[in-house]
């Protein structure tokens, strides 16, 4: 539901690869918030539930597999219970990140026969080759169901050689939207070195699922997957959505060697203050990027160290900042509004310091409490949530990827400096500065409206190609399931 997953397109790569037939059913959700655009009633209005569950029962697959983030965990069950009452035949799997953090609550669920925890290249096969007339005891990760009781097996170990995966099975969501080619992505690695709170990627070190250690893919596993895509001239902007892709100096040199020659598209990727030094950001230039996001997520450096476990102090942010902006690469900033200790003084302080950096994007989330992550134990340390809410959040009750779910956002200011940050790169430090003073600062609208109008209107002046890319996307043809 609602956007490309990567995760998704390998394991539909692994299940062809073991002899399985596999596709996707596929709900676009342009309004559901997944992308950009979170308006519910038009999601409503435009939702193609009833399509896919029509089709799924259609084609009486043998299992009906479902991957899940918490956003979408209660869309997947409403679809998986409509599917067992119409058609208790079909087996019905549950996987991916809200599975993972939560398995007890979800193997409990009527609809669901077995869940697979942590990666599952390797299990779904295993699970596929047997079931389902039968259960595979060996296929690390499976829980299922037998005689009442719920039998688990061993946490798998991760994959170590990235190579010998079958790349991802594009074809199941270019064929339902050939827009998401525009802006093609690809994982280079797995993994992150960090354990930030707020991330799902600290779940694999609570739950021991592999560990967070980085598996890289060789260079030319990475080439051999994107010549075909240049060859074929669809895509304006390769996406390499590893966690951290300057991580390893060797394995970057190596693909500025090879990738403006074979491959040659400009590209994006994350980068991060304590993995980038001249010598890197020389490399990305060389190589062919044109964009990076640099999660800062909070000025603060003690709140950033202690709630989000993030250690490395302002300077690096400035170095990195001037790194990039001297080879003129488009800088994107990540910031989290709403964090446990969040005041108006500290606020105004990263407004300041948002100022100086002047990046050509400051996107600004709200904290979003995900089920198994390390800050919910902040949250109730400074009664932002209660059990009750823990209680909801682990069950899935979370919202898009915008939303956040908590009565913080009810809070003017918080609204306001939304506003503020937004206007940050649009304006420059002269004119943001005007508006953070305090008998300018409260005459900010507070409105959802006006926070959108101000993020569009600084995508268009400075032509962020995400934004654009979303705009084509929304009016881009789409197949329904």
């Amino acid at each position: 539901m609602g956007v490309e997953s990567l995760g998704v397109e390998y394991l539909v790569a692994a299940a062809r690869r073991a002899g399985h037939e596999a596709d996707l059913l596929f709900d676009p959700s342009v309004f559901g918030g997944h992308l950009m655009w979170d308006v519910p009633a038009l999601a409503a209005i435009f939702s193609l539930k009833k399509k896919i569950i029509r089709r799924t029962l259609e084609e009486k697959p043998d299992v009906a597999a479902f991957s899940c983030v918490s956003a979408i965990y209660h869309w997947s069950l409403s679809i998986a219970r409509e599917i067992r009452e119409n058609d208790p035949d079909i087996k019905i799997l549950f996987g991916g990140v809200h599975p993972t953090a939560m398995p007890d609550i979800v193997i409990a669920e009527d609809a669901v026969d077995a869940i697979i925890l942590g990666e599952a290249d390797i299990s779904l096969p295993l699970l596929l080759d047997c079931w389902p007339d039968g259960i595979n005891r060996d296929a690390p990760g499976v829980w299922w169901k037998e005689n009442g009781q719920v039998i688990k097996n061993e946490l798998p170990e991760t994959v170590k050689d990235l190579d010998t995966l079958p790349f991802p099975a594009k074809d199941v969501y270019f064929s339902k939207a050939p827009a998401f080619e525009i802006n093609y992505s690809v994982i280079a690695a797995r993994g992150c070195p960090n354990n930030c709170t707020y991330c799902y990627k600290g779940i694999w070190t609570v739950g021991n699922t592999g560990g967070p250690g980085v598996r890289r893919r060789s260079i030319d596993n990475v080439i051999e997957e994107l010549e075909p895509v240049a060859r074929r001239g669809h895509a304006k902007m390769i996406v390499f959505r590893d966690d951290i892709f300057t991580l390893k100096k060797k394995w970057l040199a190596e693909f500025t060697e090879k990738y403006p020659v074979k491959v040659g598209i400009p590209y994006f990727c994350n980068t991060y203050p304590l993995a980038l030094d001249s010598e890197r950001a020389d490399m990305l230039k060389e190589s062919g990027c044109v964009y990076t996001t640099v999660g800062v997520q909070s000025a603060d450096e003690d709140q950033r160290k202690n709630i989000l476990n993030r250690r490395y102090k302002n300077e690096s942010v400035i170095k990195t900042m001037s790194l990039l902006k001297e080879r003129n690469i488009t800088v994107s900033i990540d910031h989290i509004i709403g964090l446990p200790g969040d005041t108006d003084e500290i606020l105004r302080d990263a407004a300041d310091f948002y100022c100086k950096l002047k990046p050509d994007r400051l996107l600004t989330y709200w904290l979003t409490y995900f089920p198994g992550t390390g800050i919910i134990e902040k949250g109730l340390e400074c009664g932002h949530l209660t059990a009750e809410d823990v209680e909801k959040i682990n069950a899935g009750y979370v919202n898009c990827l915008y939303g956040g779910n908590d009565r913080r956002r009810k809070k003017p200011s918080l609204r306001k400096f939304i506003v503020l940050f937004s206007l940050i790169p649009l304006f420059g430090a002269s004119i943001s500065k005007m508006l953070a003073r305090e008998n300018v600062f409260r005459f900010i609208p507070t409105s959802t409206f006006f926070t959108n109008i101000a993020i569009a209107l600084n995508a268009v002046f400075k032509r962020d190609p995400f934004f654009l890319y979303n705009i084509k996307y929304l009016f881009s043809r789409k197949k329904t399931p």
